[in-house]
């Protein structure tokens, strides 16, 4: 592709365009030239031959004798002419004048011309002479074109060149700009007067467009997340002196499991604000360090086992017993944590299966198969499956996100039997080990 590129750039195809344009005016000049030469040299030479045959014509007619030679005084005048005259069936058949009267020139060869006359009463009549002169000016005028051409040529080349020069490298540097990153407000390129400085515009204005709406977004998300954890700590607090106070009471039999839910659900949500504070971050700002992604995934699959309590779905963990990865183990729980709520949530009945390696890891389900009008949006945010299953929309969009930051990929792929979602980690090792299978049916 992008050979294909540098093949059809827009300095090459500058460049071509003023070869084709030069091409075609040197064409045009050229056949001019050659008409108008053509035409000026049969003036020429019929002004110089024309006026010989009118006297060698006068010459034959008169009959006058020239008695030193034996002669006719036609030949004897076109011997001192040095000419060659013809009359009647002397003249050769290829210079025979047409059936109608009146003058006619033949070239015969470069140098040769033959200037024909059959008069009223049908005589033939030819002149043959040769014009060296001429022969020499078509010679310079060839060498004259030729070296016009090739100039016409030559300053194509170098215009299109300075042009390309000009009309290219600030494209260039606007190219190189927008694919590193930096900023255009205030460069140069956004001053110029001309198509380069309009389009170097366009971008800037679209680049603070979408910084605005980023900073936005970051500002929102912070500010939400932050002010979400004052609840949080005191709503855990208050769950925690409520357990201490039941803790040997009649009533904590039955309420304990219930705060103890609470305490959970709280130690959730405070981890999802601390999750939500992680993606408002900018990429480059999020902390990334060593850890067990095997023992995240069996964390995560004991959590969702009680999600799955009471219900006719079976749970398999297959991971290695250990599996390092660097990167932020935070976020790596959320995009775990969603998928597999995602899985319970729409698994009413079946197996549920996590299979990891040092590649990635693959989360299966006998859930219904995702619509295919959904599956192109399911990473949106807001897209639900059904409307008959609860939820936000939000879940796989979180997931989109966590691997964004985090330089994974997911993606989805419909089995006869559900859904199966396909995560692959970065550039970072995870080395394989023996696998650690871990199953267990509610």
């Amino acid at each position: 592709m992008a050979g294909r590129l540098r093949r059809r750039s827009l300095k090459r195809r500058l460049m071509e365009a003023f070869f084709l344009l030069a091409l075609t005016s040197g064409a045009v000049f050229s056949l001019s030239a050659y008409l108008t030469y053509d035409a000026i040299v049969t003036h020429v030479v019929r002004w110089h031959m024309e006026p010989i045959l009118r006297l060698l014509v006068t010459a034959e007619a008169g009959g006058k004798d020239a008695a030193q030679k034996g002669l006719p005084a036609s030949e004897v005048l076109a011997e001192s002419l040095r000419v060659k005259w013809r009359t009647g069936d002397a003249i050769p058949e290829d210079l025979r004048p047409g059936r109608s009267s009146g003058r006619e020139l033949v070239r015969i060869e470069r140098d040769r011309y033959a200037l024909t006359y059959r008069d009223d009463k049908g005589n033939d009549y030819a002149v043959i002479g040769k014009i060296k002169d001429l022969d020499d000016l078509e010679e310079v005028m060839l060498d004259v074109l030729l070296a016009c051409v090739s100039g016409s040529l030559l300053a194509a080349g170098l215009l299109a060149w300075w042009l390309g020069r000009r009309l290219i490298t600030p494209l260039l540097e606007l190219a190189r700009r927008v694919k590193a990153g930096e900023a255009l407000d205030g460069t140069p390129l956004c001053a110029r007067e001309d198509e380069v400085g309009a389009l170097a515009r366009a971008f800037a204005g679209r680049e603070r467009t979408l910084r605005d709406f980023l900073n936005r977004e970051q500002l929102f998300t912070g500010d939400v997340s932050h002010e979400l954890r004052t609840p949080l700590t005191v709503l855990q607090g208050g769950a925690e002196i409520l357990e201490s106070r039941l803790s040997g009471t009649p009533q904590g039999t039955d309420l304990l499991p219930v705060v103890e839910r609470m305490q959970r659900t709280i130690a959730s949500m405070t981890a999802t604000v601390g999750t939500m504070l992680l993606l408002a971050r900018k990429p480059e700002q999020l902390e990334r360090r060593d850890f067990d992604f095997s023992a995240l995934a069996r964390q995560e699959t004991e959590n969702a086992r009680r999600l799955l309590a009471g219900r006719d779905v079976s749970l398999r963990c297959c991971v290695p017993e250990t599996l390092p990865l660097r990167g932020n183990p935070e976020l790596a729980a959320l995009v775990l944590h969603n998928l597999l709520d995602n899985a319970c949530r729409y698994t009413a009945r079946g197996a549920i299966s996590l299979e990891a390696d040092a590649a990635g890891f693959t989360l299966t389900d006998t859930a219904p198969p995702i619509d295919p009008g959904v599956r192109a949006r399911m990473f949106e945010r807001g897209v639900r499956g059904t409307a008959r299953t609860p939820g936000s929309g939000l879940g796989l969009s979180l997931v989109q996100r966590g691997c964004e930051r985090l330089g994974w990929s997911v993606g989805h792929e419909a089995w006869e039997g559900g859904n199966r979602f396909h995560v692959r980690f970065g550039p970072w090792d995870a080395p394989p080990s023996g696998l650690r299978p871990d199953t267990q049916s509610p």
